[in-house]
């Protein structure tokens, strides 16, 4: 395949990812106003609309449910290989030369829970686990009334401590969630992705309310060769492009051509060239199914999860392999990683200085000041190494 072809199919992907959803940002600024002006009032009246359900509590908790014992050992499977993953990744406080970097949990976290076409036990459960080991106090699910009536996301939420189950989903939850309600109080920050609407008063709310990230449509890149086996591979693209027809699915074949249903099928002449090419992408999942899969994915660096040999699907990452499946999407594995437990810490610094230390390094602070233009910032070390003197 030609490299101008390849450069092509790759504008026509950064074109589909980058179109403006000027409906979704604008019904979302509506929820946004809805919300902010009204309250719970407007959030019903969005449930009525959209649910075509009415509701007088909008908040609830879980209710003690018994769930078929196979389905129940599953989620406990999953909870407990997720636990086991990112139990390592909490970050610790430290000192250094009186000064203290501090790290402290999120008073209040919220967790959309998509619950449109399906009910995403996986997702409640891939941001819970880390939020629960960062210590966070307070977790709040934000879901659909359908979701919500289910006896397995009360299960997961009992499970996993969490008290509060809010029936709203779409723009309106998370506008809920981000501003506060009569019912809801505001959470400090939001996880976990949903449709257009949902993205989009995310990325509105940025500074109202923390976000991990706006989450797009499901990714996935295929590395083969002539040894993949092609049925593996078809699997693959057809599991992750069963989140919907916005999905992209991409299969980069090394030196061959391999007949697979895919958004983008794409040939290269040399494992250099597939990991350039994927790295450019910068896709939410990479499943390597050509020879050499554990020296390809060292070399990768653009992608959110990374799935090696035939025995590894994308699906598996998807409940119960461990590692989370709330991934950078929209190329922007580049910047944003994964989901995980310092997404539910906040960092602060601590100063307490000496007399002796501020005067062995004040009059360098005082020159940069005065350099930038800053005359009372360099006087207020002054006054100290001054008084000091």
């Amino acid at each position: 395949m030609r490299s101008d072809e390849i450069d092509l199919a790759l504008l026509e992907l950064a074109s589909r990812r980058g179109a403006s959803n000027d409906n979704a940002m604008r019904v979302a600024a509506e929820m946004i106003a809805g919300v902010r002006a009204r309250g719970d009032a407007f959030v019903r009246e969005q449930i009525a609309r959209f649910d075509g359900v009415t509701l007088d509590e909008i908040l609830i908790t879980p209710r003690d449910v018994s769930i078929d014992p196979a389905m129940r050992d599953a989620i406990e499977t999953a909870i407990e290989r997720i636990e086991a993953f990112h139990r390592p990744q909490l970050p610790e406080s430290y000192r250094w030369e009186g000064m203290q970097h501090r790290v402290r949990p999120l008073r209040r976290a919220g967790i959309y829970a998509p619950g449109g076409r399906a009910v995403y036990l996986s997702t409640l459960i891939m941001c819970a686990v880390p939020a629960r080991i960062a210590g966070v106090r307070e977790l709040v699910v934000i879901t659909t009334p359908a979701a919500a009536a289910r006896d397995e996301l009360h299960y997961a939420c009992s499970r996993l401590g969490i008290t509060a189950i809010y029936r709203c989903g779409g723009a309106a939850g998370i506008a809920a969630a981000a501003l506060g309600t009569d019912s809801l109080k505001r959470v400090d920050k939001i996880v976990g992705p949903g449709n257009q609407y949902v993205t989009a008063a995310k990325a509105q709310l940025v500074g109202t309310v923390g976000i991990d990230m706006t989450a797009g449509p499901t990714e996935l890149v295929v590395i083969a060769d002539a040894s993949s086996d092609v049925t593996l591979i078809q699997a693959d693209l057809d599991a992750q492009a069963e989140h919907g027809e916005d999905s992209a699915v991409i299969c980069i074949s090394i030196g061959t051509h391999l007949d697979v249903r895919a958004t983008l099928n794409l040939e290269v002449s040399s494992a250099d060239d597939a990991v350039a090419l994927a790295d450019r992408i910068a896709p939410e999942h990479v499943s390597i199914h050509a020879r050499g899969a554990a020296e390809i994915a060292e070399r990768l660096e653009n992608c959110g999860a990374i799935f090696c040999g035939p025995f590894s699907p994308v699906a598996a990452g998807d409940y119960v392999a461990g590692p989370n499946h709330v991934l950078p999407t929209g190329g922007s594995a580049r910047f944003f990683s994964p989901l995980g437990v310092y997404d539910f810490v906040k960092r602060s610094n601590v100063i307490t200085m000496t007399a002796e230390e501020l005067a062995e390094i004040g009059e360098a602070g005082e020159r940069i000041a005065n350099f930038e233009g800053l005359p009372k910032h360099a006087a207020s070390i002054a006054a100290r190494r001054n008084h000091v003197a």
